[in-house]
């Protein structure tokens, strides 16, 4: 699929230009992967402390589910990004941002989100249970099917 143009109708139907629409939405997430990616860099040149030995961890985590159940969903997805950012060795961020998604009616990009977060932990195994990576392999089908 290409890119929109600026001035193109927004990919999403919504009738606004793609700069008036989505265009803002995606650059705040092509920033906030790519500030992800600088700080897992980071990381890597020290052994890897896995972030869920942090008690802040779980706390921040809950918090964007406990924001998207009560359809606080601008504030979760910062607060999911934010995950990203701060704990990029585990996949709770792309879970979260996922369930953002998700609760929004955005099935595609949900979708993108879990598998994004199954070739997470694809590629950490040792790390987690395969049934939790067949329930988020599930979870992108899912989305995928009838948008």
């Amino acid at each position: 699929m290409t890119k929109p143009g600026r001035n193109d109708p927004c990919p999403c139907g919504s009738g606004k230009k793609y700069k008036r629409c989505c265009l803002p939405k995606h650059e705040a997430v092509a920033a906030a992967e790519r500030a992800a990616a600088a700080a897992h860099a980071a990381t890597r040149l020290t052994p890897p402390a896995f972030a869920w030995d942090d008690d802040g961890l779980d706390e921040a985590s809950n918090r964007v589910v406990d924001l998207v159940h009560t359809g606080q969903l601008d504030e979760a997805e910062r607060a999911a990004r934010d995950l990203l950012v701060r704990y990029p060795d585990v996949h709770d961020g792309l879970e979260r941002l996922a369930m953002v998604y998700e609760a929004r009616g955005d099935r595609k990009q949900a979708a993108e989100y879990y598998r994004r977060a199954c070739t997470f932990m694809r590629e950490n195994a040792d790390n987690y249970d395969p049934e939790a990576i067949d329930w988020m392999r599930e979870k992108a089908e899912s989305m995928e099917q009838n948008p």
